[in-house]
């Protein structure tokens, strides 16, 4: 997985970064830097349990910032383009 670098970052992702609450930036952080992940590839990033990252990541997708696609049986969440 690759850094992140938040300067290369547009100034509208980088604020919605920031507004985001802790636990829910702790969970894109990774999905910024690698462009997509699966919950259990973000659990491992995060140490947190893949349940909470799914759900986590469900919402980051409620609230229009991440997509999901089904690939078999995996599902990977990633960013939209940047427009």
């Amino acid at each position: 997985m690759r850094n992140l670098d938040l300067l290369k970052l547009s100034k509208g992702k980088l604020i919605e970064l920031l507004e985001l609450p802790d636990h829910l930036r702790k969970t894109m952080i990774p999905i910024l830097a690698s462009g997509e992940a699966t919950a259990k590839e973000i659990a491992k990033r995060t140490g947190r349990a893949r349940a909470v990252e799914s759900s986590y990541l469900n919402q980051l997708e409620r609230m229009g910032l991440l997509k999901r696609e089904r690939r078999g049986r995996t599902v990977y969440f990633s960013t939209y383009a940047e427009k």
